[in-house]
């Protein structure tokens, strides 16, 4: 999480003026020993990942040259400052100072008080569901609506963000699958109360993070999942070094399973089981000095059943057993496995290329979901239980003002298992290990939406003209590879892979206040659940298995 600066004046409806704040010595008690804040920042709000056109909107600017190149936006959300940043400039062709509202301060500079944005999202979905990075959302089928508003309060080095979102869903029965419980459910949202200091900011918050470059399938964190509370220490904006910059975030949580009543709409099948697991991450992000627009990161996640952290009391997992060669034998009478059996861990890297002279980046990130037992281990089975993303975005066609361009990203994500699986196999990404439910909350996985062990490849292709944006997207999923090689076609060779392919026209308007964003997205199944008649033809064009489905979906933002 940090903050960043904007040159562009179309960029200037998303932040709020702050005030500068007081300057601090940094002192977070075991974390840091003494920091020195050599810069004042001013304070606002976090853009949330429910709002991702407004991220995208930042890091489109970056590529133009108009927004800070040391943010690297490999963790989110991002914490932005309009501190001697936005320009004077008439370039722009949307009249956005009408969208400029500065918040209602009190005592002086020492504090401000915001409303933050209204906003309603709104889908229906003919059939089959939809798996996005749309947060509380669920992958469900009929109508679907999201409402989000909030206020944002600063006083001093304190913070606090409130911005409950509700979710209502049909959840109607589809292809066969009964969903006949609505869902309704009032969540903290993207809320906080947070302590800050400098680049450094220590709290509690239940915002969606994104950790990692990808804009559609971040492997270990992402906007799918509701947001949990979590214990958060991280940093709002680069930590500046004579060796380069760093951003980090640690955090500590519970995850929940989902209710029972829903078990229908689990991601993983055994995320219905009722028992909360504790899950403890971190993230790191470098920026060399010496290599302009290069931005590398680490990550590793663990989680375990929560009796573990009540009988051994160790809240802090990502630096113990990184190699399972100093794994502990540790048992406790309430596993059937040993405390190793029951952990679930992940670590990936991940690394991006800003090249801003061509307005164009390149990224990508590589993880693992099973621990190497020693070093020698590591490098002999490089390619066990891994997956990864590699992905390009390039803006062309800009005009002088670089208000209209041209947009294109392609994106690879594979989590199907290597060739080698037979002799060592790494099990399902997102599903591994003794620990319960999978890598989920509240039965939804908290990484790639394309769920466990799946493959995609998708290419958007958008025309802008200031927030204007006109674009259509190609999408193609291989579902869940690892379940059809390792059972289904490993033990019946007449099934055979079920596989999506999408199409989605997009379009978002600025209008008055608003700001209205729209989709149609358009998914057919091939195989659906696998299945293939017997009567199917070579060509596979008489399959009366394979379903279509609809999604109409509409946003309004309001400030």
């Amino acid at each position: 999480m940090v903050s960043g600066k904007i040159k562009n004046n179309i960029l200037k409806f998303i932040f709020k003026k702050g005030y500068k704040a007081t300057r601090y010595p940094f002192l977070v008690g075991i974390f840091l020993i003494q920091l020195i804040v050599l810069n004042q920042t001013a304070n606002a709000q976090s853009i949330s990942l429910d709002q991702d056109w407004r991220t995208d909107l930042a890091r489109r600017s970056q590529l133009l040259g108009n927004f800070d190149s040391t943010i690297s936006f490999l963790i989110n959300p991002i914490y932005l400052n309009n501190q001697n940043s936005i320009s004077n400039s008439s370039h722009s062709s949307q009249p956005n100072r009408y969208l400029q509202k500065r918040g209602k301060s009190f005592l002086g500079k020492l504090g401000y008080v915001d409303l933050m944005p209204v906003q309603l999202l709104q889908q229906y979905v003919t059939d089959i569901p939809f798996k996005t990075l749309d947060g509380p959302m669920l992958a469900s089928s009929g109508y679907q609506v999201m409402a989000s508003a909030g206020v944002f309060a600063k006083l001093g080095p304190l913070t606090i963000q409130l911005q409950p979102q509700w979710v209502n869903a049909q959840n109607k029965s589809f292809s066969n699958n009964d969903q006949t419980t609505n869902y309704n459910k009032l969540f903290w949202g993207n809320s906080s109360i947070r302590l800050n200091a400098g680049p450094a900011s220590i709290g509690i918050s239940s915002e969606n993070i994104s950790w990692g470059p990808s804009v559609f399938n971040p492997l270990l964190m992402s906007g799918h999942a509701p947001g949990f509370m979590h214990l958060t220490f991280n940093s709002r904006r680069p930590l500046k070094t004579p060796i380069g910059s760093f951003e980090w975030q640690w955090v500590a949580a519970y995850l929940d399973p989902m209710d029972k009543a829903y078990q229908g709409l689990a991601e993983v099948s055994a995320a219905t089981i009722p028992s909360r697991r504790y899950f403890n991450g971190a993230t790191i992000a470098y920026q060399p000095k010496w290599v302009n627009g290069l931005s590398v990161g680490l990550t590793r996640v663990v989680q375990q059943p929560e009796i573990i952290l009540t009988v051994f009391n160790n809240w802090n997992l990502i630096f113990k057993n990184i190699s399972r060669a100093n794994d502990a034998n540790e048992f406790t009478d309430y596993l059937l496995n040993s405390v190793e059996g029951n952990t679930d861990q992940y670590a990936s890297f991940f690394m991006r290329y800003l090249m801003q002279p061509a307005n164009a980046e390149f990224y990508m990130e590589w993880g693992r979901n099973d621990a190497f037992y020693n070093f020698r281990d590591a490098i002999q089975r490089l390619d066990h239980s891994r997956a990864y993303t590699l992905g390009i975005r390039k803006l062309f066609n800009t005009n002088a003002q670089k208000t209209k361009y041209w947009q294109m990203i392609s994106e690879y994500t594979r989590m199907q298992q290597p060739p080698s699986w037979p002799l060592l196999s790494g099990g399902s990404w997102y599903v591994h290990g003794g620990a319960l439910q999978g890598y989920t909350h509240l039965g939804e996985i908290m990484g790639a939406p394309i769920g466990q062990g799946a493959n995609a490849q998708t290419f958007r292709l958008s025309k802008f003209n200031g927030l204007q944006q006109y674009g259509i997207q190609l999408e193609r999923v291989t579902q869940n590879g690892v379940f059809f090689e390792d059972n289904l076609a490993f033990t019946n060779p007449s099934k055979t892979k079920w596989v999506d392919f999408g199409l989605r026209l997009m379009a978002d308007h600025p209008f008055n206040k608003f700001v209205l964003s729209s989709s149609i997205a358009y998914k057919k199944s091939f195989n659906y659940q696998w299945s293939q008649p017997a009567d199917a033809s070579g060509l596979g064009f008489n399959n009366p298995n394979d379903l279509n489905s609809f999604m109409f979906k509409l946003g309004i933002w309001f400030r």
